[in-house]
């Protein structure tokens, strides 16, 4: 049996965790609209909380995409 050389893709797996990270704040998701009681001024608004959520997910795809493209970039240049 010939040895097989096993290769640290760093970036891919930066672009994995990211995409599981996604798939989290997917199965996680929030809508301002759910909240019922009224928010204290001392408490974080649903609102603010909706959207902090929505820009970590697009980081994370950013970052996901960026991963992968660099990862098929440097197997395509072997």
């Amino acid at each position: 049996m010939a040895k097989r050389e096993i290769k640290n893709n760093s970036m891919a797996m930066i672009a994995t965790v990211a995409l599981v990270g996604m798939l989290a704040s997917a199965i996680g998701f929030f809508s301002p609209d759910y909240c019922t009681v009224p928010q204290s001024d001392d408490w974080t608004s649903c609102e603010a909380i909706a959207q902090q959520r929505n820009i970590g997910s697009i980081v994370l795809f950013v970052l996901c995409l960026g991963g992968f493209a660099v990862s098929l970039s440097k197997r395509r240049k072997r």
